[in-house]
């Protein structure tokens, strides 16, 4: 019936106790699975996840607008070879996944098939629905790094997170991470609504979070200070390099970051953050909280190495740890374009 075009979905981010979605919720969405079928009005090329709309008749015959949005985003369309011109408005289409149990014609969309016969698959995890399985290409694509030695940038490029299939390599290879929470942190998630928070809102979020996404960032170079671009919420953090925090500076959700380097690794101390959350599932962190975080830049300057230390006395027993790695894949950072619905 056609080429199968899949869609990786981005590195997926783990907790110790829990699966975190990299931005809309999914505890609103049902368990069942259901199939629509309609016109297609509209394509959502945009961050943090593709979608669509689809104009359905219901059973009295009227068109209806449906919401079908999946969890892939631009960087995810891109490694899969997809591009907005292989959707035609007013084409038939037909999508499946779980419909919403909060708001009426909304699907959490695994796969889309096209008029053509092209089957898109919008979840890492999907396997073809309507396609014959033979008719697959191996799952995953091998996304290759640039000639990082001779352009010869160091850390100021684009990093991006490892994407799924790349060299074999599972998705959540090169995370390591220990959370040892107390219980009271354990206990504060009780008050965490999953339908009503910062991230359903579009609110942009503060450190951690930020670094522990799939989104890619850029470091750009301003000789005393140092931009983080962030693909998430276009945020950028300013690292002030051999500066420690004035005693004025005031806490925002960033923080105050001030960096040094040692050799070819880029060390930063971030404190004065007001951010109320350690991940997204309802982690209290207090403004006592202090991060110290490593980038280090491989010989060939292909990968880049983090490592995140958080001591907080009231979040953590001691201090947590998350390691990862990015790669220069010659990538670039798209706007995010964050929609309440």
């Amino acid at each position: 019936m056609g080429d199968v075009m899949r869609i990786l979905s981005t590195l997926g981010l783990l907790v110790v106790t829990a699966v975190v979605s990299a931005h809309h919720s999914r505890s609103h969405y049902s368990d069942d699975i259901q199939e629509i079928e309609g016109n297609l009005v509209e394509v959502h090329w945009v961050n943090p996840h593709v979608g669509f709309t689809v104009s359905v008749a219901n059973d009295d015959g009227e068109q209806e607008l449906w919401r079908v949005e999946g969890i892939s985003n631009l960087v995810s369309m891109q490694r899969g070879g997809v591009t907005p011109d292989a959707f035609t408005i007013g084409e038939r289409v037909r999508a499946v996944g779980s419909p919403s149990v909060r708001r009426a014609r909304d699907l959490l969309p695994t796969n889309l098939l096209l008029s053509d016969g092209r089957e898109v698959l919008l979840s890492r995890s999907a396997e073809p629905y309507w396609t014959e399985q033979s008719a697959a290409a191996p799952r995953g694509s091998v996304t290759q790094t640039v000639d990082a030695a001779a352009e010869n940038l160091g850390i100021f490029r684009v990093w991006s997170a490892l994407p799924a299939g790349f060299s074999r390599t599972p998705i959540n290879e090169g995370q390591r991470m220990s959370f040892p929470f107390t219980e009271a942190a354990i206990a504060a998630r009780a008050a965490w609504d999953p339908i009503d928070n910062y991230a359903e809102r579009c609110e942009p979020e503060g450190m951690p979070r930020i670094m522990r996404n799939p989104h890619p960032f850029e470091f750009i170079d301003h000789g005393s200070e140092i931009s983080l671009a962030s693909e998430l919420y276009d945020l950028v953090r300013t690292i002030h390099m051999g500066s420690a925090p004035p005693p004025d500076a005031p806490a925002s959700p960033l923080g105050y970051s001030a960096g040094r380097w040692e050799g070819n690794t880029l060390i930063v101390t971030t404190t004065r953050i007001n951010w109320p959350y350690f991940d997204n599932i309802g982690t209290p962190q207090s403004e006592a909280v202090e991060m110290l975080e490593t980038f280090t830049v491989s010989d060939d300057q292909t990968r880049l190495e983090y490592r995140l230390r958080v001591t907080d006395p009231g979040t953590f027993t001691e201090p947590a740890i998350f390691e990862r790695f990015w790669l220069a894949l010659g990538e670039r950072i798209e706007l995010y374009d964050c929609t309440v619905y």
